[in-house]
């Protein structure tokens, strides 16, 4: 599949400064990736984004290998950091372009603390959930997606519970704190 000219191929850069956070997500400063990442990690915002294809179904994607946190794991839609001077919807917005070549809105559905370890490495995030929408063809970046998979709600439920070993920490935590059926597909 070619590249979109949104994405960004240049992957993870330890340098890259994003915004830290207590565990109920109040901005206290900054601090490197590299520096929110190591050991048990500094708390700092996140955001995992669930995005609707044209036909209703959401995206869902696996995490490249080159990934340096839960490579091939499957996850929601986009996944990043705040970075400094972005609000959440912005940040998803950014990342929407950069990792699967689609320019939406999204809206905050909720938001949830979370720490997990990962060998010498941690995620110690505070993580907002947002929805979008897109009727635009989805191109996923290789640099930061291995494989797409689309998914009505009754394939979702069935997906959760079958690869629930294959999800990252945080999909399974939003899993925990919202309904995600409810959040995608309300009932009308």
């Amino acid at each position: 599949m070619p590249d979109s000219p949104l994405h960004d191929i240049s992957g993870e850069r330890e340098d890259q400064l994003l915004v830290t956070c207590n565990r109920l997500g109040k901005i206290n400063g900054t601090a490197s990736r590299k520096l929110c990442h190591q050991n048990k990690g500094i708390t700092h915002l996140a955001f995992m984004s669930f995005l609707l294809d044209k036909k209703g179904k959401v995206v869902l994607t696996r995490r490249s290998m080159t990934k340096s946190l839960w490579g091939g794991y499957w996850d929601g839609s986009i996944v990043s950091h705040v970075l400094p001077g972005e609000s959440v919807e912005g940040a998803a917005r950014r990342r929407g372009k950069e990792e699967l070549g689609v320019d939406t809105d999204f809206s905050v559905a909720g938001s949830f603390y979370y720490q997990e370890n990962y060998n010498a490495s941690a995620e110690n995030e505070y993580c907002y959930v947002l929805t979008g929408k897109t009727s635009e063809a989805i191109i996923a970046n290789r640099q930061e997606i291995s494989k797409t998979l689309y998914l009505d709600r009754h394939g979702l439920d069935k997906f959760l519970k079958e690869k629930q070993s294959q999800l990252t920490p945080w999909f399974i935590k939003a899993g925990e704190y919202l309904n995600l059926n409810n959040v995608l597909w309300p009932a009308s």
